[in-house]
């Protein structure tokens, strides 16, 4: 499914991660929890560059395209946690064209992926998405009451 506003596009995948799938890579992320200040970069997430999953979404989203990865991660949006809006034209993502997020929960609330122009996606365990990470400008809503948690993955230009 596609959605689009203004200029902002965001591919939606349902169902693309099964249950059993969610599960084995939400239990390889620790819980953080409630937090006052922002938890730095590299305390909320793991590298996963080389995992399986990495081709599975190539394969996936390869029919026009020709994906090669940048860098892959496991990633979370503790408690009180929010992502400002921002591309990733910069900051050491210099080269990456595109970006698609993996939910593997969704038993928390806010946490909303959010673009600039208007779009909002209430993240569903198990959901891919996909888009224009070096042109649309996105950001997380404020998490409550439980830990966000994905797969991030960048794509090269």
């Amino acid at each position: 499914m596609l959605l689009s506003s203004g200029n902002d596009k965001v591919y939606v995948f349902d169902n693309f991660l099964k249950e059993k799938e969610c599960e084995k890579y939400l239990n390889s992320i620790p819980d953080i929890g409630f937090q006052n200040n922002s938890v730095p970069w590299d305390l909320r997430t793991i590298d996963i560059t080389n995992d399986p999953i990495v081709e599975k979404v190539k394969n996936f989203l390869n029919k026009n395209l020709k994906l090669e990865i940048n860098q892959a991660q496991l990633q979370n949006h503790n408690i009180n946690s929010f992502c400002d809006l921002h591309i990733h034209d910069g900051r050491g993502r210099e080269n990456t064209k595109y970006n698609s997020l993996i939910y593997l929960n969704d038993d928390f609330d806010g946490g909303e992926f959010k673009t600039k122009e208007g779009i909002k996606i209430k993240p569903k365990k198990g959901m891919l998405t996909f888009f224009r990470g070096d042109k649309v400008w996105h950001g997380v809503e404020r998490v409550y009451l439980q830990d966000r948690k994905t797969i991030i993955l960048w794509w090269q230009k």
